[in-house]
């Protein structure tokens, strides 16, 4: 019963903190080099630690991020790496950077810890900044392709799974995925698609009649795909 008590204590102790720290932009993207800002705000009523670091990352398919320590083509500078935030304060974090090859990205992540607790314990909340340089080169339409788009019935439920692959050395957004019956449609977030990635798009279906089609839409183009039954077994 008192760990419980001690337990009940630090939420209501360290939840404020959690809920009252922001990052903006989370994401942005440039055509070349980066010349930025992000803003953090302390909308907590006690003062706070930041300490900020870019990292590089990797995505999987399923869309998962890796983290590692930047790569030797990319150059961050920052005009600060560690600060605190008084209450109700906001902080700006202005950068500069380069990359010796295009498409790169990199994400500044802020560090920020909070008060201790009555039970000693010391919360740490990591909010992301996200950059992408881009280059001029665009994604072409043609670089993209299907490797699987099918339907599986459970139950009175669908459900979609799909591959999609970026044969292309360049970056781009997916800025919705549509999936359409011949009664309805239904829309979905997109998500970012890197060179050479292949992308799972595991999507459940809850509107009337059997989905037919599936639609990703990019910023200058969309590519669509049929939706075939999944045949059991594979």
């Amino acid at each position: 019963m008192k760990r419980l008590l001690l337990a009940f204590i630090c939420l209501l102790f360290l939840a404020p903190f959690v809920s009252a720290q922001t990052i903006s932009p989370v994401i942005v993207e440039y055509p070349d080099r980066a010349d930025g800002r992000f803003q953090l705000y302390n909308d907590a009523d006690i003062p706070l630690t930041v300490v900020v670091e870019p990292h590089s990352f990797s995505v999987d398919s399923t869309g998962k991020a890796t983290f590692r320590k930047l790569d030797p083509g990319l150059h961050v500078q920052l005009s600060s790496t560690s600060f605190r935030i008084a209450p109700k304060q906001t902080y700006y974090v202005f950068y500069k950077a380069t990359t010796e090859t295009y498409p790169n990205w990199f994400c500044i992540y802020a560090t920020i810890t909070g008060p201790t607790s009555p039970t000693g314990l010391k919360l740490a909340l990591e909010l992301p900044h996200t950059v992408y340089l881009l280059g001029h080169k665009q994604l072409d339409q043609s670089q993209i392709s299907w490797n699987r788009a099918t339907i599986t019935v459970k139950g009175d439920k669908h459900q979609i799974s799909a591959e999609v692959e970026n044969h292309g050395g360049e970056f781009s957004r997916v800025e919705e995925v549509e999936v359409v019956s011949g009664s309805g449609k239904q829309t979905f977030s997109g998500f970012p698609l890197f060179p050479g990635q292949r992308r799972e798009i595991d999507l459940d279906w809850d509107q009337p009649g059997v989905p037919q089609q599936i639609v990703l839409k990019f910023p200058k183009f969309k590519t669509e795909s049929a939706l075939k039954e999944a045949v059991a077994g594979k």
